[in-house]
C-alpha cells in the first residue's frame, strides 16, 4: 500500500506489504503534487498540461527491490527555433534495482557498467518512490526542445515566425563581424 508520508510529496511503498507475487501500482497524481516536488527547481522552462499517470511493478527477492513502470504526462514546453509554445507529451518507461543501504558498505570498487546505473539504495522499512518519478521527468524532458523537427525557426532580421508566414527581409547577408574583411583577404605565396 502507497502511503504518504509527514512530507506530503513523498509516496512511500512499506517493503512488508509487498507480496511474493509482486505489486501493482497504479494512480494518478494532479499538476500541484508535480508542482510541488518540482518547486526547489529555479527557472523551470515546461509546465504541466495533464495530471501525472503512474504505473509501478515491484517485486521483492530477499532485502533487494525490483522495480518497473512507466510514467504519462503532457508538458507545454518553448520550441528553441521559433519560440512557441508546443505541448510534448511525456512517456517514460523505467526500471531500478533497489538494495538496502547497509549492503552498499560491502560492495567492493568495481566498474560500472550500464545496467549498474539503475541500482539505488533504501534505508529503513520502506522506499519513497517520489524522487524517482521526478528523476526519470527531469532524465527525459528534451533539452533541444523543438515544437515539430521541420521547424523552421524566426528570421533573424525581422524576428517573424517562418513557420507562419515567409518574412518580407531582403535576404542580402547582413552581417556584423569584425572578421568580414579577412572574407576578400588573398595571402600571396
Amino acid at each position: 500500500m502507497v502511503r504518504f508520508k509527514k512530507n506530503q510529496n513523498a509516496l512511500e511503498i512499506k517493503l512488508d506489504e509487498i507480496e511474493e507475487s509482486g505489486y501493482h501500482l497504479s494512480f494518478s497524481k494532479n499538476k500541484d503534487w508535480i508542482k510541488d516536488i518540482f518547486s526547489d527547481i529555479k527557472n523551470i522552462d515546461f509546465t504541466f498540461i495533464d495530471d501525472i499517470r503512474i504505473e509501478i511493478e515491484i517485486l521483492k527477492i530477499g532485502r533487494s527491490v525490483f522495480t518497473s513502470g512507466l510514467i504519462n504526462t503532457t508538458i507545454k514546453m518553448c520550441c528553441i527555433r521559433c519560440l512557441d509554445d508546443f505541448h510534448f507529451p511525456l512517456e517514460v518507461a523505467f526500471k531500478y534495482n533497489l538494495c538496502p543501504s547497509d549492503e552498499k558498505e560491502f560492495l567492493p570498487e568495481v566498474k560500472i557498467n550500464k545496467e549498474d546505473l539503475d541500482l539505488l539504495y533504501y534505508q529503513g522499512d520502506g522506499i519513497d518512490i517520489s524522487p524517482l518519478i521526478r528523476e526519470q521527468i527531469l532524465l527525459n524532458i528534451p533539452s533541444y526542445p523543438l515544437c515539430r523537427e521541420s521547424c523552421k525557426g524566426i528570421c533573424p532580421q525581422c524576428g517573424s515566425n517562418l513557420n507562419h508566414l515567409p518574412c518580407q527581409c531582403d535576404k542580402k547577408e547582413v552581417t556584423n563581424s569584425k572578421f568580414e574583411k579577412l572574407k576578400y583577404f588573398h595571402a600571396k605565396h
